[in-house]
């Protein structure tokens, strides 16, 4: 006997997050030995934290694995704090900015709700309000800057009475940066929550944190995944009024993070000066990468203010452009199917070696097309 138990409505037309294929299955699809797998789709940090792991190996036998952590992370929290300048009752530290993004739609949305996503942007925005039964109205960017269509926002808030509106600044997978006044007039003239998911922060230097003291309706999600080079620890954090906080650990789990992941979260936020200097290689590196693929013909590259570059390949299928990198173990991220963004791919920046190999396989891809045409 087959029994069909029943699931939540809402997967008949789910479309789920997409997740990265392992290095090792890209090796063994390219046929190539796993350490030549050039990894520039998920827009972490080429920079491993050694001088920060070399630290915690010392600790390991002194930490407390076989406890529970510190419900407060009272270690992470005044670091985060300090880094931040907020006070402590502004943060909720939270695994990786994900689990704050489920925070907030825990917390802000009920079922039947209305949720406003500027897209295109970070998918996880959508899949996180659709789980949490929200009605999901997008509202597009304008082109060709892909900056937020601020107006068009309000307007649709207001009429819609929506509940919550999400923002990625700096935009992924866009990379561009709508202005704070532009950010702070959706705050002032909507009634909803307005979350901001400022995850490539450190690569602007520019944020909405001076709002929160204000006002309450302002949550921003922040994360050590990206510029702190700790995708792998899960570290991320909220900042909002102290009355929002309070809402907000209504919904938090009370040890989602490792005791582990707490020291190395601190560890990096007491060496702040080392961030920034991968932060600095990071932008030289993109500025290089964005002139030579705009060189390229056929190649439109976008500005960005991130640790990525989204282009357009014009004239030829992207899809195929994508499947030849693959097949040389070069793994960009495809969005040729995401609306407003066809025949795109995102390229996450590397070191100079990676960034020079993946571009030299791109610029062959092109010229063997245009010569085969």
């Amino acid at each position: 006997m087959v029994k069909i138990m029943k699931i939540r409505s809402i997967f008949e037309n789910f479309i789920p997050y997409e997740w990265e294929i392992s290095s090792q299955e890209v090796a063994k699809m390219a046929n190539i030995p796993v350490e030549k797998v050039l990894r520039l789709d998920t827009n972490t940090s080429p920079f491993v934290p050694k001088k920060w792991l070399n630290k915690i190996a010392e600790m390991l036998p002194n930490l407390q694995v076989n406890q529970y952590p510190d419900t407060r992370y009272t270690e992470l929290l005044d670091k985060i704090c300090k880094y931040a300048n907020v006070k402590e009752d502004c943060v909720v530290i939270t695994n990786g900015a994900d689990e704050g993004i489920d925070i907030v739609s825990k917390t802000f949305i009920d079922y039947g709700d209305k949720v406003i996503i500027s897209v295109p942007t970070y998918s996880m925005l959508k899949i996180s309000s659709q789980l949490a039964g929200a009605k999901v109205i997008e509202v597009p960017r304008k082109k060709p800057s892909f900056e937020d269509d601020v107006e068009n926002i309000i307007q649709v808030c207001n009429r819609e009475k929506a509940n919550v509106i999400f923002l990625c600044n700096p935009n992924n997978p866009t990379g561009n940066f709508t202005e704070i006044e532009r950010i702070k007039s959706i705050v002032e003239e909507t009634d909803s929550w307005v979350i901001v998911d400022e995850a490539y922060y450190e690569y602007c230097g520019k944020s909405t944190v001076n709002l929160i003291s204000k006002y309450p309706n302002i949550v921003i999600i922040r994360t050590l995944s990206k510029a702190f080079s700790l995708a792998g620890a899960r570290v991320g954090y909220l900042l909002a009024n102290e009355e929002t906080v309070k809402k907000l650990n209504l919904v938090r789990p009370p040890n989602s993070l490792t005791v582990i992941s707490i020291k190395l979260g601190s560890i990096a936020l007491s060496d702040i000066q080392q961030m920034r200097e991968w932060v600095k290689e990071i932008i030289k590196e993109r500025e290089g990468c964005y002139n030579i693929l705009n060189s390229i013909k056929k190649i439109e590259a976008y500005p960005s203010e991130t640790n990525f570059i989204l282009f357009r390949v014009k004239g030829v299928d992207a899809n195929v452009v994508h499947k030849k990198l693959f097949s040389k173990g070069i793994c960009v991220r495809n969005l040729s199917d995401v609306k407003g963004l066809e025949n795109c791919l995102r390229v996450t920046i590397g070191t100079r070696e990676q960034n020079e190999r993946f571009l030299h396989e791109l610029n062959y891809i092109i010229e063997k097309d245009a010569k085969s045409r």
